[in-house]
């Protein structure tokens, strides 16, 4: 790319630019007239030319840098422990071999001191660089040197010293400090082998006390960042465009989730306070995804321009804002290439990107996410927060002092560089932001600090800044959302999954229990597979039995049904369990005998007069079975069924109404006549089934913070007190409403519950349910009171087809109580 792009394009953003600049100055109430002083600070961090562009000056790092972290010596009550050093004096690993490697130097050290310069520069820059001086008691170091095609050499200020030979790139080096444990976390890319290595090293001994690897099909870009409970979270692009989502959990490798990600990835970066990836694309632009891993699968393209690739993206360390204004930095230690403070990635064949931290964890909804990303095409850079997206133009001068410079290139000595690279840091002292950029064309590396202003408004969570009439394609703001719910969520999690349906997508949808009277741990949980099954599994998830009798959708069980008979003394055969399901194959209702076993026997199909069948379920009373089926136009049908000893079925419609929109999941409490159904977008409606005459009522909305569809519903006691379960698909969770004992058609939501991983057994959680069941009856074993089965939709940890999670009624009936007597409480 030529200097003359730079240029124009440099020039191209100006008017763009400029809007941005005065936004940013009235958000800290700072005048027109006094805006000259933003150019004309004591270190000239931001330049203003008259034309209103942003533009950050450069200072050339001379000698590369090198990767020290700081760790805290035992027995040691100094809270600076935590305070980074960042010295840069070694360069980045580049594959490419065109740029030589300089000379690694370690630093030296005053015995119980260091120096805390934040985001400055060690002593090969020049003097107008800012630096200060903090002595701390008892704080050691440890320097990590990469010898490329050798190994990496690790050594701390004890004198211990530690090589891992092999050809690696460093992924990610932190020093994390996790409840009363504290231990270097080191991860690395075997170039010889394609392994993925992570390290927990001694950091006064150096001694490696757990390693573990994964295999991988090579990788385009990785990354890896430390999660709150001390595990590692790692991101790999191999080649084959797949991204895979591990974590290291108790010493090995969890595959969390593999997906097709597409060609083009050049880096990524991960925020994992906020659960988001970013992604540098080289033919889109940057990628947004949610790492949680119950989370749609979906890419949120938040910058594009058909004339940039990015090739570099990077997050700024986990803040917690404080009052809406300012921030208060996560303790950070320093790093190699990404310059310490958050974990993130970068590409492969570059190594650049090592975090080095030492953070507690903080939630989602506390943190700021700020992140930037840059392309070889722009001398400039990206920045992007909730409240504001801006650009930057980047300058170097290679004039005398280095600082000052002149945007029009009239003495012929300002540079552009040509990014490809980008690391961002956070000055905890003064509330800044620092950046670390290369130059693709010099090999060459670069450091700017941006200025309180924008460093500010950038680290603003509130969004109430005015920017909202900003418009500027460079240039963008965005509202947050701050209500929260006032009614409580409780995670569960499973304690087994079924065996996977065979087939791929959108595949199981709807599960019911069968309770084996005779011996109870014998129960069966059928489940759907919509594109051809119906399922048996056992309670350990084994798939038992599975019939393809066409696309069945929905399930349920009829126990004691009466068959017709003559011969009244035959007692043994005159009533049996049995199945339904709607058939979506032939419109119909397939009808199964379920013998003592659980096995199940198809009978044969009922006919409907529905058009596109859809949900179903039943009850049964007096020994006759009578099923509800809808369609998705809201129809509904009832029908009674009857069944002969020659097994021959007849369904007789007996009743028919419709609701507004398409609905599915439904359930019929027995003791009070009382159907609920569900009506995906809009909530539920209560039948009285004691007649064939009755309407539906509606009695509940779909309101905050359940989210629509609402498919499945279930009925559960909980100390003889009924409760109504459904599910909200929008947030991958499960409604819970409380049903008046006199009125059954009088819900009161109490409260959500979520299904989340049980990372130990490795079973992941639930998420976007379709249908569930429940009962209280005693399975024996872990089922004792009673058994939650719920449909997953994203069965993931590893990434597989689909299938169901069971759930102990112990943990449900826990969960209620506590949602219920909160919800006492409070309300």
């Amino acid at each position: 790319m030529t200097k003359q792009r730079h240029i124009q394009y440099s020039y191209r953003v100006k008017s763009k630019i400029a809007t941005i600049l005065s936004a940013c100055l009235a958000l800290f109430s700072c005048a027109a007239a006094n805006t000259a002083n933003i150019a004309a600070d004591s270190n000239n961090w931001l330049t203003k030319n008259d034309d209103h562009e942003l533009v950050l000056p450069l200072t050339k790092l001379e000698s590369g840098f090198t990767l020290t972290l700081h760790y805290k010596a035992k027995n040691n009550e100094d809270t600076h422990a935590s305070t980074q050093q960042l010295t840069y004096d070694d360069s980045h690993v580049n594959n490419s071999g065109k740029n030589p490697r300089p000379k690694i130097q370690k630093g030296t050290r005053a015995k119980g001191a260091y120096e805390d310069i934040h985001t400055s520069i060690t002593n090969n820059i020049d003097t107008h660089v800012k630096t200060e001086k903090n002595t701390y008691i008892d704080t050691h170091v440890i320097n990590i040197i990469v010898k490329e095609l050798e190994g990496v050499s690790l050594s701390n200020s004890l004198g211990k010293e530690k090589f891992i030979a092999g050809n690696y790139n460093v992924v990610n080096a932190e020093v994390v400090l996790h409840q009363t444990k504290q231990w270097v976390s080191l991860v690395m890319f075997n170039n010889d082998t394609q392994y993925i290595e992570a390290y927990r090293i001694t950091p006064e001994t150096l001694d490696v006390n757990q390693q573990s690897k994964q295999l991988t099909k090579g990788s385009e870009a990785i990354c890896a960042a430390t999660l709150g409970d001390g595990e590692l979270e790692i991101i790999n692009i191999d080649a084959t465009g797949t991204l895979h989502q591990y974590e290291v959990h108790n010493g090995s490798f969890l595959s969390l989730r593999d997906f097709a990600i597409g060609p083009g990835i050049k880096s990524c970066a991960l925020n994992t306070d906020t659960e988001t990836l970013y992604l540098a694309d080289e033919y889109a632009g940057v990628w947004q995804l949610d790492t949680n891993i119950e989370s749609e699968l979906a890419k949120n393209l938040i910058f594009y321009n058909q004339d940039v690739a990015i090739e570099g993206v990077a997050t700024l360390p986990s803040i917690r804002m404080q009052d809406g204004m300012g921030v208060t930095p996560m303790h950070s230690t320093p790093t190699q290439d990404n310059m310490g403070v958050s974990a993130w990635v970068t590409p492969t064949q570059g190594n650049m990107g090592v975090s080095a931290l030492f953070l507690p964890s903080i939630s989602k909804q506390d943190s700021v996410g700020v992140s930037a990303w840059v392309s070889p095409a722009v001398s400039g850079v990206w920045f992007q927060a909730p409240c504001l997206t801006q650009f930057v133009s980047l300058v170097y001068d290679v004039g005398d002092g280095n600082s000052a410079f002149k945007v029009n290139n009239a003495d012929g000595k300002t540079t552009f560089v040509q990014p490809e690279f980008v690391h961002l840091s956070l000055n905890s002292e003064e509330q800044t932001i620092s950046l670390i950029v290369d130059d693709d064309q010099s090999g060459n590396f670069f450091y700017t600090q941006l200025s309180s202003e924008l460093s500010n408004a950038l680290l603003n969570s509130q969004c109430d800044t005015g920017l909202a009439n900003v418009t500027s394609r460079d240039t963008h703001t965005k509202a947050t959302n701050t209500n929260e719910s006032e009614y409580g969520i409780i995670s569960v999690t499973p304690e087994i999954e079924t065996e996977p349906v065979e087939n791929y997508g959108d595949a199981a949808d709807d599960p019911a229990i069968w309770v084996n009277s005779l011996i109870p741990e014998q129960s069966r949980v059928f489940g759907t597979d919509k594109k051809g099954a119906l399922n048996s599994y056992d309670l350990s998830g084994k798939l038992i039995q599975s019939l393809p009798v066409g696309r069945v959708n929905n399930v349920d069980v009829g126990y004691r049904v009466s068959v017709e008979t003559k011969d009244v003394q035959k007692s043994d055969t005159s009533t049996f369990d049995i199945a339904v399901a709607s058939n979506r194959s032939n419109n119909s209702l397939s009808v199964f005998e379920i013998d003592k076993r659980g096995d199940m026997v198809h009978l044969g199909d009922i006919s409907t007069t529905l058009s596109d069948i859809y949900g179903l379920c039943m009850f049964v009373s007096n020994g006759v079975a009578q099923v509800f089926a809808n369609d998705t136009s809201g129809r509904f049908e009832r029908y009674h069924l009857s069944i002969n000893t020659a097994k021959t079925l007849n369904g007789r419609l007996t009743q028919s109404f419709s609701l507004p929109s398409q609905p599915e999941g439904c359930v019929v409490n027995t003791k009070t006549n009382t159907a609920y159904l569900g009506e995906e977008g809009a909530g539920i409606w209560a039948l009285n089934v004691s007649s064939s005459n009755e309407e539906p009522r509606f009695i509940a909305k779909i309101v905050a913070p359940v989210e629509s569809d609402v498919e499945g519903l279930g009925l559960f006691d909980v100390d003889a007190q009924p409760y109504l379960i459904a599910s909200s698909q929008g947030n991958d969770s499960y409604a819970i409403y409380k049903i008046h004992r006199e009125k059954p058609d009088a819900l009161k939501f109490i409260g959500l519950i979520q299904i989340t991983a049980d990372k130990a057994r490795q079973i992941d959680g639930a998420s976007e349910t379709d249908g569930l069941d429940v009962t209280n009856a005693n399975l024996g074993e872990r089922f004792t009171e009673g058994l939650w089965v719920v449909q997953d939709g994203r069965n993931v940890m590893p990434s597989q087809t689909q299938n169901f999670k069971l759930v102990s009624g112990t943990s449900l009936k826990n969960s209620i109580r506590k949602l219920a007597e909160d919800t006492d409480r409070f309300m």
